[in-house]
């Protein structure tokens, strides 16, 4: 190991931290580095989002006017409970029972967007390996006499080269067609 390297952190590696104050309070994050020129950051309180993506020091998202805010204080009584909510950054997932405006979808209300971006995981691991940061999560967007749907999400982050891989996998587990 290079004698400026007290510990392999400073090169790259994940971090867990929650978000102190503000509309955000309590959201759990993962912070990513690789070895090379990727900073990105992850919220397991909104399916696990990409927030944050930057390459050798450039932005790559963009945060609107809300920044972070707790999946806790969605609220969708007016119909804008997107909106206000609404973080953006680099990924925003949208569904997974409705994409688009608010409508009525088979004589269920569906809110603008869906609900998955306001669902924390159900559960979530990562880990290292010598040539990648591995992030998988589950998120489950279910309610009583409706859709039941599960997203597994997987993250690879390369540490030899400048690659993020991301897969989703959509299941409806429930016993009602999903939109």
């Amino acid at each position: 190991m290079n004698q400026y390297i007290g510990h392999p952190s400073q090169l790259g590696g994940i971090e867990e931290v929650t978000l102190a104050k503000g509309k955000g309070k309590g959201m759990n994050l993962l912070q990513i580095k690789n070895t090379k020129a990727i900073d990105l950051t992850l919220v397991c309180d909104r399916c696990m989002d990409m927030s944050r993506l930057s390459y050798k020091g450039v932005n790559l998202g963009w945060f609107s006017p809300a920044g972070y805010v707790s999946p806790a204080l969605y609220d969708d009584a007016k119909g804008r409970g997107f909106l206000q909510n609404f973080t953006a950054g680099f990924m925003t997932t949208c569904g997974l029972t409705a994409v688009g405006g608010s409508c009525m979808d088979d004589g269920e209300s569906t809110p603008m967007h869906g609900l998955i971006s306001n669902i924390p995981c159900d559960s979530y691991n990562y880990w290292e390996t010598e040539d990648e940061i591995i992030v998988e999560a589950v998120a489950t967007e279910a309610s009583l006499f409706a859709c039941h749907t599960q997203m597994k999400r997987t993250y690879k982050i390369s540490k030899t080269e400048d690659k993020i891989t991301l897969s989703d996998t959509i299941t409806n587990i429930g016993n009602k067609t999903a939109p």
